[in-house]
């Protein structure tokens, strides 16, 4: 039997689930397998950063995320039996350009839940008990065989692409020929989802480091579930304890916390962090994401976030390569961009790990002695957050990152001057995320914000007309604004942006932002007239000062196979 579709997702993680309500929701054709025959109930990786929830508003799951998870967060840190840390964090508000400021505590199992009824919503579906067994590519296709494992059934799908999205131990990964090189940490851990009885169960998260090594729960939703983690060392035999409910009352016990009554194990798990990659993202048209690719230690709360990424990254990829809008090569920009981001992951994770997790007496002095007391300090607990966030992650050395600025040193007309020219170059810049900013629309005049506009499967091309602008500056930014429509068509939707609380005249064909306060001027650096195409994935692709048409369409030629020549 042989069925055939566009693109063949093998698992249905978060980030197999990310890619596929991505890939469906712009047309494309989907098919999700698992190995597994039931939605697992595990809370895994429970920590929802801010970059990511941003990819969930563009999904359209990001309010349904925010309101099943948590953003306040209080710690409790205990060293040598005492408390060394009583860290309360509140849920910070929206910040300019930021509309997701916090991190969300919630459990994986949840996150593919809300993932999994978008898919199903927007006409997908999960085939579980899938399990990949051969894997055949050639230049028109590949040919994966699938086996059914409650019938023993075998199919072969054809796929035009395969996306392994199959965690750690990615049969795609070992069927496509991709090596995968790292080591692994000597520390081994034990973690489980179990019922306490005795601690508040809309109470703080614990954390106990001494020299029995280290305990810590983390309340998952409020109903008396929690996560449960320990490092565990071998004994005089060199035989290391596996996780159970026995062990992790015994570790309560020995630190006092009998009162503590722990029953209901619904989940256990042991494994030692190991830090890998892949040597490529891509062999033909096998494709991988996530876990298949990257792995590393659980420390900073990475791993999930930067596999929903990645799929966010290829989705539009994807999608412009299926529909001949662009060449296979677009496809070798998602490991250009991707792979450098999963080696400072790797890097930052495994320093995170070491610090606090390393048995090492010198490392434990500077844990307990610098980075625990240094929390207290508002401005390193702020750029911690802000460096797990992964709002900074960005592509500027990709290929796909251009831009063009040039300066009028006399200062005549409309032309950026000197002064102008320098506040530009320190803007966004070409590969960075683009930051959101709130207006009004020019033709309702209800509020708006940038992330409206970028919300979808299309490019955006946001035009400025600076500080002075001018009826001959908005005729010549609406045809370019006609200019890049006649090329992309519907892959773009066009706006001017405009500093005034009114539409201005020379812009009837033109979508509008009204920008009265000058926020999304500031934030894109725009005292003189400029030009930004945003992405589908909301990374700035070409940014130019002036906003002239030529330079654009070069650059929009350049990529994709264009409905109209520059």
């Amino acid at each position: 039997m042989g069925t055939s579709t566009d693109v063949l997702v093998v698992g249905a993680g978060p980030t197999g689930l990310t890619l596929a309500c991505d890939l469906r929701r712009r047309g494309v054709d989907c098919t999700v397998v698992d190995r597994a025959t039931t939605h697992h109930t595990r809370s895994r990786g429970k920590g929802l950063q801010p970059r990511s929830l941003e990819v969930f508003d563009d999904l359209g799951i990001a309010e349904a995320a925010l309101a099943a998870g948590r953003t306040h967060h209080h710690v409790r840190l205990y060293s040598g039996g005492r408390l060394a840390l009583d860290l309360d964090v509140p849920a910070r508000p929206p910040q300019p350009g930021v509309p997701y400021p916090n991190l969300v505590v919630l459990p994986q199992w949840r996150t593919e839940q809300l993932l999994r009824t978008r898919l199903v919503e927007l006409g997908g579906v999960v085939r579980l008990g899938q399990e990949l067994v051969d894997l055949h590519h050639d230049d028109d296709g590949v040919t994966a065989t699938v086996t059914d494992g409650s019938t023993g059934t075998v199919e072969r799908i054809r796929a035009a692409f395969v996306v392994g999205c199959d965690g750690g131990s990615s049969r795609v990964r070992t069927l496509a020929g991709i090596p995968m090189r790292g080591e692994s940490h000597e520390e081994h851990f034990v973690l489980g989802d179990v019922r306490i009885e005795g601690l508040p169960a809309d109470g703080p998260s614990y954390a106990w480091f001494d020299d029995d090594g280290y305990l810590a729960a983390d309340p998952l939703d409020g109903s008396g579930t929690w996560q449960v983690q320990a490092s565990v060392r071998p004994d005089a035999s060199g035989t290391l304890q596996t996780a159970s409910l026995e062990l992790f009352r015994r570790l309560f016990a020995e630190r006092d916390l009998g009162h503590a009554r722990l029953s209901d194990a619904t989940w256990l798990s042991d494994f030692s962090p190991r830090v890998a990659i892949v040597d490529r993202y891509r062999a033909g048209r096998v494709l991988l994401a996530g876990d298949a690719a990257h792995v590393h230690s659980p420390a900073g709360g990475q791993g999930m976030n930067t596999g929903i990424q990645d799929a966010y990254n290829l989705g539009w990829k994807l999608d412009a390569v299926l529909r001949g809008r662009a060449g296979h090569a677009l496809l070798d920009t998602y490991q250009e961009e991707r792979r450098p981001v999963a080696l400072a992951v790797l890097t930052s994770s495994d320093l995170g790990h070491s610090a606090f997790f390393s048995p090492r007496p010198v490392m434990t002095f500077l844990r307990d002695r610098v980075l625990v007391p240094a929390l207290r300090l508002p401005v390193v607990l702020d750029r911690l957050l802000d460096g797990v966030a992964e709002l900074d992650v960005g592509y500027r050395n990709s290929s796909l990152a251009r831009e063009l600025a040039t300066m009028d040193l006399a200062g005549h007309g409309e032309a950026a001057g000197v002064v102008d020219h320098i506040r530009f170059r320190s803007g966004p810049r070409a590969g960075d995320r683009a930051p959101d900013a709130r207006g009004r629309d020019g033709d309702s005049g209800a509020p708006t914000r940038l992330f409206d506009l970028f919300r979808g499967t299309h490019l955006t091309l946001l035009l400025f007309d600076g500080s002075a602008p001018t009826g001959v500056g908005y005729r010549r930014m609406a045809e370019t604004a006609r200019r890049v429509r006649a090329a992309l068509g519907d892959d773009v939707r066009t706006c001017v942006v405009v500093p005034a609380d009114r539409r201005p005249d020379h812009l009837d064909d033109v979508a509008v932002l009204l920008d009265p306060h000058r926020d999304a001027h500031h934030r894109y650096t725009a005292a003189a007239e400029s030009l930004y195409l945003v992405r589908p994935d909301g990374h700035i692709a070409f940014r130019s000062q002036p906003a002239a048409a030529r330079p654009v369409l070069d650059y929009v030629n350049s990529v994709f196979r264009t409905r109209a020549p520059a």
